[in-house]
C-alpha cells in the first residue's frame, strides 16, 4: 500500500482547512454515497454544479487520498523513496576511494577496503578519491481528466459517479508508481530494462533450485572497490507467470539425490533461504506478458540503495482537482451573463502525479529469461 502515514497527515491538513459549509457538504455527500435517499435529494436540490468544486473539494480530496492509500503497490518492497526539490537533473556521487596511495606499513599489509596502520608519530596517509556521477532526471508530470455533464448530475442525482472518478484516478496514480520501477526491469518490447543490461545469468535457464544456486554464486562474485558486496539476503523478483513455480520452490523442504555413492538428502532451505520472493505483476503489464519466464535477483545491502522511487517535494501524493464552467452561482441561480464559460457546460475532474524511478547501482544484479543459451 501507499505510505499510509503520509496520506493520513495530508488528509488531516485538508480537514483542518475546511470551512463549516464544506464540512456540512462532506457529511451530506458521505450519507448520499452510503445510500441515504434523503441525503441524495438534499444534495441534488441544494448544491448547484459550481458548489461541487467549492463545497465538496475537501471531501473529494479526502476520498481520493484514502482510496490512493488503499491501493496495493510493490515498488516499496524493492526501492527506497527519495524526494527532490525541483524538476530537472538529479545528481549524486558514488564516491570510491583510490587505494593506490595506501601502502603496507608498520609491519602490516594493507587490505583493500579497510584502514592502514598509522604509527605513533606518523602522518595519516592521504588518499585521493574518484567520483562516479550518475545523472538522472525527473522532468515529467502525468495525469488524466474526466468530464461530467451538468445535466446528468442534476437530472439523476447520481453523486456516486464522483466516487467512481476518484477511485479510478487513485488506481491510476498508484499503478504509475509501480510502472515507473518496472520499466527499469523490462521494456515494452519484452527486452531487459536499463538496470539489468549485461547482468544475465550465465546459463540463462529457467527458475529452479539449480539456477538459484547459480545466481547466488554469480551475484556474490560481484565486487565494489575490490570487495564483495557482502549481501546475506537477496530479492527474487518475478512476474505473475512464475508465481506458482516460486511458491513450489519455496515450499520444498528436502531433496533426495543419487550419485555413485548412493542416495543422499539435501536441505533445500540452504538454496532458498537467502531469497525473499517478491511478485511484481506490473512486469507483465509493461512487457505485455512477454517476460513470463523472466526472473531477477537483487542483493539486499545497506551500503548503497539499488533503486530510488523519486517524488517531487511538496507533491508527494497525487493531486485531484475539479473545475466547472461557472454557470451557477454559489447559492444557486444564474450568474451574470458576462461571467462563466460560454463554450462548455460540464464539470471536469483531473488527477496529476509526479513520480519516476532510477537505479542507483547495479552491483550484483542477475537476471534470466529462462530461455537458456
Amino acid at each position: 500500500m501507499a505510505n499510509i502515514q503520509l496520506v493520513e497527515r495530508e488528509i488531516a491538513r485538508i480537514e483542518e482547512c475546511a470551512t463549516k459549509r464544506q464540512i456540512e457538504a462532506t457529511k451530506l455527500l458521505s450519507e448520499a454515497l452510503a445510500g441515504d435517499v434523503r441525503a441524495k435529494v438534499m444534495l441534488q436540490e441544494g448544491i448547484s454544479s459550481s458548489d461541487i468544486p467549492t463545497l465538496l473539494q475537501p471531501a473529494i480530496n479526502v476520498m481520493f487520498l484514502a482510496q490512493y492509500a488503499a491501493q496495493p503497490v510493490v515498488w516499496n518492497q524493492i526501492a527506497n523513496e527519495y524526494t527532490v526539490n525541483d524538476f530537472g537533473t538529479i545528481r549524486f556521487g558514488d564516491f570510491q576511494i583510490d587505494p593506490s596511495s595506501l601502502k603496507a606499513g608498520n609491519g602490516e599489509e594493507y587490505i583493500a577496503g579497510g584502514l592502514p596502520v598509522v604509527g605513533e608519530y606518523d602522518e595519516y596517509p592521504a588518499v585521493s578519491f574518484t567520483t562516479q556521477q550518475t545523472d538522472k532526471s525527473i522532468d515529467k508530470k502525468r495525469g488524466v481528466r474526466a468530464r461530467l455533464s451538468w445535466e446528468s448530475l442534476r437530472r439523476t442525482g447520481d453523486f456516486d459517479i464522483l466516487g467512481r472518478f476518484t477511485e479510478a484516478f487513485a488506481q491510476y496514480a498508484a499503478k504509475q508508481e509501480d510502472i515507473a520501477l518496472a520499466k527499469l526491469f523490462v521494456t515494452t518490447g519484452a527486452a531487459v530494462g536499463s538496470a539489468f543490461t549485461g547482468k544475465q545469468l550465465t546459463s540463462n535457464d529457467a527458475l529452479s533450485l539449480t539456477t538459484l544456486d547459480e545466481a547466488l554464486a554469480q551475484s556474490r562474485d560481484a565486487r565494489v572497490n575490490g570487495n564483495p558486496i557482502g549481501a546475506s539476503t537477496y530479492k527474487l523478483i518475478y512476474g505473475s507467470g512464475l508465481a506458482t513455480t516460486v511458491n513450489n520452490l519455496m515450499s520444498i523442504q528436502t531433496i533426495e539425490r543419487t550419485d555413485g555413492n548412493g542416495v543422499y538428502t539435501i536441505n533445500a532451505n540452504v538454496t532458498t533461504g537467502p531469497f525473499r520472493p517478491i511478485e511484481f505483476p506490473t512486469l507483465d503489464t509493461v512487457s505485455g506478458s512477454g517476460t513470463d519466464n523472466w526472473w531477477f535477483v537483487v542483493p539486499e545491502t545497506t551500503v548503497r540503495p539499488q533503486f530510488w522511487e523519486v517524488f517531487l517535494s511538496g507533491e508527494r501524493t497525487p493531486l485531484i482537482s475539479i473545475k466547472d464552467s461557472g454557470h451557477m452561482s454559489l447559492a444557486g441561480g444564474e450568474v451574470p451573463v458576462r461571467e462563466g464559460s460560454f463554450d462548455e457546460d460540464d464539470i471536469q475532474t483531473r488527477v496529476r502525479h509526479i513520480v519516476e524511478a532510477i537505479n542507483v547501482t547495479n552491483d550484483g544484479f542477475v537476471y534470466s529469461t529462462g530461455a537458456g543459451n
